[in-house]
């Protein structure tokens, strides 16, 4: 009898869409793992909790939305009906908290190290899309992923003025020790980080807009992005569902991802 496929789910907001559409358009290849696909736009994550190692909708009407969008039609997601979930995007916005910690460091010398790591994990956990995953990491029945939203393929007009000449200075120094910082912390709540893929970043904040959707600056939505970013999201998780088997007990560390290897 041969083994049966490892479950990979992939559970976000409208960010897997992009991963989605890779997968239709067949720019992933997905063989050798069982996937699916748990998600709803990022407003009904008001109305998700975790509970009994699953994510429970509040209200029927969330339950209804969410299924539908789910090939086998699951109004709840148990973690222990998967080996991998990749919650992607979901509500995770690190953009911001980067830009706070870097205008911190650019006001003076006082912001130690501990203090930025704290500003991070503080950051990090008040999200209520890491408290998701931190939720189905605490059941231990599955191995979490996370891909927080990428950054902006610009600063959009509310946030002009956002990152300053003195901030944008800053970047290249610190940018590299934050992900790290993100990838420890959440190592410490059983997720596996997986930082945005460096050749989808200009400029050391944004996201290369030949990763944006179509029309992006017409449209004004400079946070989504398209399939050919999907494909890079997906290609990763799919190659770390195939592999953990292979790697055993064995923990990957946060952003093995980014070479898909253990």
């Amino acid at each position: 009898m041969t083994d049966a496929l490892p479950r990979l789910c992939i559970f976000g907001d409208s960010h897997y869409a992009c991963l989605k559409q890779a997968h239709v358009q067949g720019l992933v290849d997905v063989s050798g793992v069982d996937l699916e696909y748990w998600g709803h736009v990022g407003s009904r994550f008001r109305f998700l909790e975790v509970r009994d190692g699953a994510i429970h909708p509040l209200d029927d009407f969330t339950a209804r939305r969410f299924a539908k969008f789910n090939e086998k039609g699951r109004s709840l997601l148990p973690a222990s009906e998967f080996d991998l979930i990749h919650v992607t995007g979901a509500r995770v916005y690190v953009w911001g908290l980067f830009v706070r910690v870097l205008s911190a460091l650019g006001e003076g010398p006082f912001v130690s190290s501990g203090l930025v790591r704290r500003m991070l994990a503080d950051g990090l956990r008040g999200q209520s899309g890491y408290r998701l995953a931190a939720g189905l990491a605490a059941a231990g029945q599955a191995r979490i992923l996370l891909s927080p939203v990428a950054f902006y393929t610009a600063v959009p007009p509310q946030r002009a003025g956002a990152i300053t000449p003195e901030t944008a200075a800053l970047i290249p120094a610190h940018l590299p020790r934050f992900w790290a910082l993100l990838g420890e912390i959440a190592a410490e709540d059983g997720i596996t980080l997986l930082p945005q893929p460096e050749g989808t970043v200009t400029e050391g904040l944004y996201t290369d807009p030949a990763y944006a959707v179509a029309d992006h600056l017409a449209r004004g939505d400079y946070e989504h992005h398209n399939a050919a970013y999907g494909a890079l999201i997906l290609a990763r998780a799919v190659a770390l569902a195939r592999q953990g088997r292979a790697c055993g007990d064995r923990e990957c560390p946060a952003g093995c991802g980014q070479e898909v290897g253990c």
